[in-house]
C-alpha cells in the first residue's frame, strides 16, 4: 500500500526512523516553538511597557500639576523683586529649578510671554460690550504686513477676528459671521462665540486661513485668555520679536531695530524713555504697552526618567494683587 508521496508504508516508516531525519525534525519543532516563545515574550513585553507607561502617566501628570503649584508659589514671591525691572539675565529667567522625586528629576523653567501680539488686545471692554482698540487694531495690520501677508488678507483676518468676537451678527466688509460657520462651507458648523479669544487655535476657523500659514503666524500672535492686556517687556526682547517691534513703532528699517534690540543694556533700561528715543516716534503709536518688567509668564516643567519622559507647559497670568492664573495647560508623554 502506497501512500501520498508514492512510497509504501514501510519505506517510510524506515526513512523516518534514520537519524538524521530525526535530528532535523526535532530541530525544526524546536525552531518553531521558539519563535512562537518569542512573539508571546514580546506580547508580554509589550503588555509590561504600556502598564508601566500608563502608570507613569498617571504619577507624573499629578507630579507636575504639584510642580507646577510649587512652582507658582515660587514665581509669585521673586517676583516681588523685579517689580521695577526684569531683564534676560535674572535669575529666575536664566536659570533652572529642579526637583527630585520617586519618578525622576523634575525641571522647571520660566519664560517672559509678555512679547507678542495679544489678538484680544485690539478690543477694550466697555461695560458689557467690547470696542475696537483702534491703535492696536493698527499695529496687528502693521505686523501681519511684516509676516508677509498682503494688505487684503490682513484686513479679512481682522475683519474676521472682530467677527468671531463681537455681539452681533453682521459681518464686516471681509469678515464673516454665523451664516458662514454653519455653512456647508465651514468645517467646524458651529456659531460664533462671542466672548475674547481662549486660545490661539481658535484663529484656524478663520476662511482667510486658508490661505494663510498658522505656524507663520503664530511666531509673534499669542492669546491672553479672556484678557484685552497687552504688554511688551523691552528688557527681554530678542531677535525674534524684530517684526513685533518694528510694528508697533512703524518702523520701516529692520535692520535699526534689530540692532536696538541686540543692544539692550545687560542690566536693561529703568525705563521706557531711553528705548523709545532710539526711534522715530509717531503720534498715534500705541500707549501703556511698553514696560521693564512682566506679569505673564510661561511655566514649562519636565520629568527627566530613563525610560520615559512628560512635560507641561502652562500660561501664567499675574494679577496688580500677584494673585496668579493659570491658563493653557498643555501636557506631552
Amino acid at each position: 500500500m502506497k501512500n501520498s508521496f508514492g512510497l509504501s508504508n514501510r519505506v517510510l516508516i524506515q526513512f523516518m526512523n534514520k537519524p538524521g531525519v530525526v535530528l532535523i525534525s526535532t530541530l525544526f519543532i524546536v525552531m518553531i516553538m521558539s519563535i512562537i516563545s518569542i512573539q508571546i515574550s514580546k506580547k508580554f513585553f509589550i503588555s509590561l511597557q504600556r502598564e508601566s507607561y500608563l502608570e507613569f502617566k498617571h504619577h507624573s501628570q499629578q507630579l507636575l500639576l504639584t510642580t507646577e503649584k510649587q512652582a507658582i508659589q515660587s514665581l509669585r514671591k521673586e517676583i516681588i523683586y523685579f517689580q521695577e525691572k526684569l531683564t534676560r539675565k535674572d535669575p529666575l529667567l536664566s536659570r533652572s529649578y529642579f526637583y527630585s522625586n520617586d519618578l525622576g528629576t523634575i525641571q522647571v523653567d520660566f519664560q517672559d510671554a509678555s512679547n507678542c501680539f495679544n489678538l484680544n488686545g485690539i478690543f477694550k471692554k466697555n461695560g458689557e460690550s467690547l470696542d475696537i482698540n483702534k491703535h492696536n487694531r493698527q499695529w496687528l495690520e502693521r505686523l501681519l504686513i511684516l509676516e508677509g501677508v498682503d494688505s487684503l488678507d490682513a484686513e479679512s483676518f481682522i475683519d474676521q477676528l472682530i467677527d468671531w468676537v463681537d455681539l452681533d451678527n453682521q459681518p464686516l466688509n471681509f469678515g464673516a459671521e454665523n451664516y458662514f460657520y454653519i455653512g456647508p462651507l465651514s468645517p467646524i458648523n458651529q456659531f460664533t462665540p462671542k466672548r475674547l479669544l481662549v486660545h490661539l487655535s481658535e484663529i484656524t476657523n478663520f476662511p482667510i486661513m486658508e490661505k494663510l500659514n498658522f505656524y507663520d503666524l503664530s511666531k509673534n500672535l499669542c492669546v491672553f485668555p479672556g484678557t484685552t492686556t497687552q504688554l511688551m517687556n523691552i528688557n527681554t526682547l530678542n531677535s525674534n520679536q524684530i517684526n513685533l517691534v518694528a510694528s508697533f513703532f512703524d518702523e520701516k528699517n529692520l535692520e535699526l531695530i534689530e540692532s536696538q534690540i541686540l543692544n539692550i543694556p545687560e542690566n536693561g533700561y529703568d525705563g521706557i524713555e531711553k528705548f523709545i528715543g532710539k526711534f522715530s516716534v509717531f503720534q498715534e503709536m500705541p500707549r501703556g504697552i511698553l514696560a521693564t518688567n512682566s506679569k505673564i509668564f510661561t511655566v514649562k516643567s519636565k520629568i527627566i526618567d530613563k525610560n520615559f519622559s512628560s512635560e507641561l507647559e502652562s500660561l501664567v497670568i499675574l494679577d496688580i494683587s500677584n494673585s496668579a492664573k493659570v491658563f493653557n495647560r498643555n501636557f506631552k508623554f
